[in-house]
């Protein structure tokens, strides 16, 4: 499919091998309206109709590139399921805000939630506006990138907070600011002393991974930047995706994966289980599994959360423990992460302990 959606989209634009290179041009060409796709896809009208429909309510936008790897004639295509928009976004149950984030802002662009780390939301900007996103609410009718006052006063109060020792840059996708504004950024936080860990959090791997070249990798290595990235599914791990995370990772840069678990698209313990182990093949840490979030217009990727403990437990044994992330649900109203595990693996009495192994085997403690 990559190839041949490519090279319509190339001939359709006039386009060259060097311009679908360029983040640039995939940014100006992103594909944002129905007849678009329906350049390069054969949609029946009903399929034309909701995404219309969909559409004037959520906007979408999907790099080429993203666009390129859909497999139309698969009803169940991650790649489709993330980035085309779903009839099922226009059910109203969920909220606009499970995370609180607007009472979790001091001043500024910050979010806080805990005592020594906090976030900067920099853009409501995305190369591929994810069907599931947590901040949808955000994305409006236009992209647009936090002011510099903004900026500035989040910056200082960061400064006038000593316990903050740890700050993520994000958005939106943090990397679709310029090398230069992202500099800004990264020097002022660099000089204030109490804070110890940048971290930036982007989607550029998966959905534009031209974005990350030498320029940026040595930008985020002179700042000793942590990248935070999301791959949902092994099928967004391209060629193209790992020379993104070659470059990166060859430069000392430490890339740590926080994956989002999702109806129909990862909800199997085999996809969760290969998609882990390929991103440790590529020296992508697997660091988080989300569960979902309870957010409007997304309540056809909900789970329940008896599916991911039971993949939980069948990574248990079964992959290297370098594979398995932290199952994680954020609690609403803000009130912060809390890991979920297979409590069926220890039972206590006055005894001692009594512990199962990963092939239903119990040793005593």
């Amino acid at each position: 499919m990559y190839l041949n959606t490519k090279n319509k989209i190339l001939n359709e634009l006039n386009a060259s091998e060097q311009d679908w290179v360029n983040p640039k041009w995939q940014l100006k060409n992103r594909i944002n309206d129905v007849d678009e796709i329906s350049k390069y896809a054969n949609l029946t009208a009903e399929e034309y109709r909701n995404i219309k429909t969909v559409s004037e309510e959520y906007r979408f936008a999907i790099t080429p590139y993203y666009f390129s790897l859909i497999d139309f004639d698969n009803p169940n295509c991650p790649i489709k399921l993330q980035s085309i928009p779903n009839i099922n976004e226009l059910d109203k149950s969920g909220q606009l805000d499970p995370m609180n984030e607007k009472q979790s802002n001091p001043c500024g662009k910050i979010t806080r939630r805990y005592p020594n780390k906090l976030i900067i939301n920099v853009t409501n900007a995305c190369p591929m506006y994810c069907r599931h996103c947590q901040r949808r609410r955000l994305i409006g009718g236009f992209d647009k990138n936090s002011s510099k006052n903004d900026i500035d006063e989040s910056i200082d109060f960061i400064k006038n907070n000593p316990t903050i020792r740890e700050v993520l840059i994000t958005g939106g996708d943090a990397l679709l600011l310029s090398n230069k504004r992202l500099e800004y950024i990264f020097d002022k936080l660099s000089h204030i002393s109490h804070v110890e860990i940048l971290r930036i959090g982007t989607r550029t791997l998966a959905t534009l991974p031209f974005r990350i070249d030498d320029d940026m990798a040595t930008l985020l290595r002179k700042y000793k930047v942590n990248v935070s990235t999301q791959f949902n599914h092994a099928c967004e791990i391209t060629p193209e995706a790992v020379r993104a995370i070659d470059t990166l990772v060859d430069r000392g840069i430490l890339v740590r994966n926080q994956m989002v678990l999702l109806h129909n698209i990862n909800d199997d313990k085999y996809c969760i289980q290969k998609t882990n182990e390929e991103l440790q093949k590529y020296r992508v840490i697997p660091y988080y599994l989300f569960h979902p979030k309870d957010v409007r217009g997304t309540k056809h990727f909900q789970v329940d959360i008896s599916k991911g403990l039971e993949i939980m437990k069948h990574l248990e044994g079964r992959t290297s423990g370098m594979c398995k992330p932290t199952y994680i649900i954020n609690s609403p109203l803000g009130l912060g992460k809390v890991p979920l595990v297979p409590i069926e693996n220890i039972e206590y009495d006055e005894n001692g302990y009594t512990l199962t192994t990963w092939e239903n085997k119990t040793i005593k403690k």
